[in-house]
């Protein structure tokens, strides 16, 4: 009985011992795993913060405006969102008020071969494109930018518009625009196509020396990338570190008539020290165009203005046809004449004039880690996109989402 007890108690202590070591791994996991998850939360913050840097400060403020604007204007931008809140207020596109699921992507032109002095008064051209219900496969928008700084702006040679910067807009060859659809999905890869449709149109072939390709590189960014595009003649917009009280009306209106918390509309209207907002130069009567994508060879009206934060984007877009008046009890015309344009038919836009309220999704950074280096052999590099809001990511395409979560999402907004 004595032998039976010492074997139990051996048991017993030996369980003990066990015991206590793993406890001891247990704890050292958990200790090691809550260490490397604060450091990944770390380093996705390091990510973001540097997603939205800006460069060196200098003495001249139009000249940090310029480059604060272009720390904001790049990414993806999504107002899903903002179509839930609509739907669960009985809002449909159109003629009902409310509006379409859409997502904006900006790319900026990457300056891999120039030093950052080189850069540091660069106008920037950038890739912009913007598609139907999450889906980079239904582009219904391409656009090429470009923002001047107010130091090299011709058009404002008096400088009387201060800080603003210019935006010029731009309607993409067929080549390149067939091209860029090939890889809608893949953003980070237009620059290379674009650069390889241009050495293509100069019958040039991306096989020379780095310090030749190193010129070329430049050359395509300083005279290159105007011969791919067509400018917007009378759609130049003017980015301002101040607000219009009156065309930027839309920063104090509840859109939904209540003081619900889930209303988009109180998340930055008080906060527009760091916003950049923008309307068109050419004012309230806006600019005619031809359009080439919506109605091919149809005019239309076109108005605009726009507001950018750090983590919003909202676009005020509207299209009229000039051509057309409806009468009053048609319900297709806008029925208001605040946007003085009477009865002319919508083309596009909200009828309420509540702008798309878009909401990051990503960042695209056109920093390079080889800046400065005499390679050129990868030039010009892919971008880096970093996720900024995942509950949004699904938007991205098909890489970013399973197919039965993708319907689930749009069942939502139907």
């Amino acid at each position: 009985g004595q032998a039976l007890l010492c074997m139990c108690m051996m048991v017993a202590f030996a369980c003990i011992v066990l015991l206590c070591s793993s406890l001891q791994a247990v704890s050292s996991f958990t200790s090691h795993y809550s260490r490397s998850r604060r450091v990944d939360i770390q380093q996705q913050k390091r990510i973001n913060v540097e997603c939205f840097q800006t460069s060196d400060a200098t003495s001249d403020d139009s000249d940090n405006y310029f480059h604060h604007l272009l720390s904001q204007f790049q990414g993806d931008f999504d107002n899903y969102h903002q179509v839930i809140r609509d739907r669960n207020h009985a809002l449909t596109p159109a003629d009902g008020g409310g509006h379409e699921h859409i997502h904006c992507t900006l790319v900026p032109c990457p300056h891999t071969a120039v030093t950052h002095e080189q850069r540091q008064n660069n106008d920037q051209w950038i890739l912009a494109a913007f598609y139907f219900n999450g889906n980079p496969r239904q582009i219904f928008r391409f656009r090429m930018y470009k923002l001047i700084s107010p130091q090299d702006d011709d058009s404002n040679s008096n400088n009387i518009d201060g800080e603003k910067v210019r935006m010029k807009l731009h309607t993409l060859s067929s080549e390149l625009e067939q091209q860029l659809r090939q890889y809608s999905d893949q953003p980070c890869t237009w620059w290379r196509e674009t650069y390889a449709v241009w050495l293509n149109s100069i019958n040039e072939e991306e096989n020379e020396s780095d310090d030749m390709r190193s010129d070329k590189w430049n050359t395509f960014q300083s005279e290159g990338i105007q011969h791919l595009v067509s400018p917007l003649v009378g759609c130049d917009v003017l980015w301002d570190p101040q607000w219009d009280p009156k065309k930027h009306a839309y920063l104090n209106v509840d859109e939904y008539g209540d003081d619900t918390s889930s209303s988009p509309t109180t998340i930055n209207k008080n906060n527009n020290v760091d916003g950049c907002h923008a309307t068109m130069e050419a004012g309230a009567k806006g600019a005619i165009v031809d359009s080439i994508s919506l109605i091919p060879g149809k005019r239309i009206l076109i108005k605009d203005e726009l507001s950018l934060w750090e983590d919003d984007f909202w676009i005020n877009d509207r299209g009229y046809d000039p051509d057309a008046v409806v009468d009053d009890n048609d319900g297709g015309g806008n029925d208001e004449d605040e946007d003085g344009v009477g009865n002319m038919p919508f083309v596009y836009g909200n009828r309420r004039g509540v702008p798309y309220k878009l909401e990051r999704v990503s960042c695209i950074s056109t920093e390079n880690t080889n800046e400065g280096s005499d390679d050129m052999s990868s030039v010009p590099l892919l971008l880096e996109r970093t996720i900024h809001k995942q509950e949004l990511a699904w938007t991205l395409g098909e890489d970013f989402r399973e197919q039965t979560e993708y319907k689930e999402k749009l069942r939502a907004v139907e």
